[in-house]
């Protein structure tokens, strides 16, 4: 059965979108297949037209339902002060359901970012853990064990770092890990082990005459309230 990964963006100047383009191309390669959804926008034509936003690209918007069915998603979003944009905030927001019924539970997931200034390319992405975390999701970082040429490459700019991709990186290589249904699995667990049988006993040796034992002590006698406190505090 093909593993089917949902790629989960907000753009608002293509940024993301060319990178989210990049990463399907990877989840492809690797025999599995890709959609891209978009958030739904929060903000009015008036505003964006302020901020000189192109036309939003061609791509269905993303449903809560889109995270239940999918096999693992990979969300993709603009730094906004170190942070998710608002628009990835209220989607987020959006899935409390799925929360209440565990549906993202150990689904494993993934992120991208791009930034305009290379401020806020780690803290971003830090930025949706705790909602994978309360959904009990997996979280799949690019790490450096697969793209450590990539990140200390100097030649190139780029914002990747081991918590996740970002703007001007091959993103083959963030979503590898991704596409096996094995990412999704917990580890067995270990055997249990055998309890060793307790040795025998030796056979008992002959008592020695017990030694005379010491006269008993005379015990004073308590008090009502040192009773009471002992019974309180023991």
């Amino acid at each position: 059965m093909t593993t089917n990964i949902a790629i989960v963006i907000y753009t608002m100047y293509h940024h993301v979108a060319t990178l989210a383009e990049e990463i399907k191309k990877g989840v492809e390669a690797a025999g599995s297949t890709a959609t891209i959804y978009q958030v739904p926008e929060t903000l009015d034509d008036e505003i964006l037209g302020k901020l000189y936003a192109p036309a939003k690209p061609d791509y269905p918007i993303a449903t809560p339902e889109v995270l239940q069915a999918a096999d693992g998603i990979i969300f993709g979003f603009p730094t906004r002060f170190g942070n998710l944009p608002a628009q990835m905030k209220a989607f987020i927001d959006s899935t409390g359901g799925l929360w209440q019924e565990g549906k993202l539970h150990h689904k494993p997931a993934s992120a991208f970012i791009s930034t305009g200034t290379g401020g806020g390319r780690e803290t971003t992405i830090v930025s949706i853990l705790s909602t994978l975390t309360h959904h009990g999701m997996i979280y799949i970082p690019l790490g450096t064990i697969t793209a450590y040429a990539e990140l200390a490459d100097l030649s190139n700019v780029h914002g990747s770092s081991p918590w996740g991709v970002g703007t001007g990186q091959d993103f083959a290589i963030a979503v590898a890990k991704l596409t096996g249904k094995d990412d999704s699995k917990t580890a067995a667990a270990a055997p249990a082990k055998e309890t060793a049988k307790p040795a025998a006993k030796p056979a008992a040796a002959a008592k020695a005459p017990a030694a005379p034992s010491a006269p008993a002590k005379k015990q004073k006698k308590k008090n009502p309230l040192s009773r009471l406190f002992a019974k309180l505090f023991h």
